[in-house]
């Protein structure tokens, strides 16, 4: 078994920068925290760089490279205010732009966990890719990490302003509260197709409806005016699956 040493104050200074995008983007790292989720990204194939531990308990089928912190420690290199009592260094998520016959175009998505939650439905229901329009939050957002309980590792993601989004040549379909098919009624296409999403606060653009093949809405009964970005997604992400070609 090897030997678990204590985490240097040097280790910990260089490790509490990743609590900030600048350097996350810089050093192309993250900390995230909990043996959960470190456990999934495990499954994934996705494997730690160091671990960081409250306790003396080695974890070698996760990790060769073990430290001993004290609760405090962690709080210094983790974002949540109550972080878990096992943390680990990880390589950021990369981005792909591989072939995909289903993908979200999301519209300056701006909340981590709605992001992680999305990512977190496209992997349980197979939609190939997560496009974001460049002024989306950051994949690398230990917040997105953690709610995508490690999906954006696994997922094929990239950054697209508009104009390269209308480039692909494949049928673009916006959710829209004004759209003119209800969701039980559209059945998707053999060609490669991407499903527009607005932000809560803006919408979808006019320019991105004015560019759509068709327009989908989500019917509700009774009086909430919306639903929550995530939930729409999942929603949408689950009839695909049972309509799949």
């Amino acid at each position: 078994m090897p030997q678990i040493e204590r985490i240097s104050k040097a280790k910990i200074a260089e490790l509490a920068k990743l609590k900030h995008k600048k350097y996350r983007t810089e050093y192309k790292r993250v900390v995230v925290e909990g043996f959960r989720l470190i456990k999934q990204l495990n499954e994934f194939g996705i494997k730690p760089l160091e671990l960081y531990s409250t306790s003396l308990e080695s974890h070698p089928d996760l990790c060769s490279k073990q430290s001993l912190c004290r609760p405090q420690d962690l709080k210094r290199i983790c974002n949540s205010d109550h972080p878990a009592d096992l943390a680990a260094l990880y390589p950021t998520p990369a981005t792909s732009s591989k072939p995909f016959k289903r993908a979200l175009y999301l519209d300056c998505v701006s909340d981590p966990g709605n992001l992680g939650t999305i990512f977190r439905a496209v992997s349980t229901f197979g939609i190939n890719a997560v496009l974001l329009s460049k002024d989306s939050c950051e994949t690398a957002n230990p917040k997105v990490i953690r709610a995508s309980m490690g999906a954006v590792y696994t997922t094929n993601w990239q950054y697209l302003d508009y104009a390269e989004l209308l480039n692909f040549q494949c049928r673009k379909v916006v959710l829209d509260m004004q759209g003119k098919t209800a969701l039980p009624q559209y059945c998707p296409t053999p060609e490669p197709e991407i499903y527009i999403f607005g932000s809560e606060a803006h919408g979808i653009s006019d320019l991105l409806k004015a560019n759509a093949d068709e327009s989908i809405f989500i019917p509700m009964q009774g009086k909430m005016e919306s639903l929550n970005l995530a939930m729409s997604v999942a929603i949408l992400c689950y009839h695909l699956f049972t309509k799949r070609l």
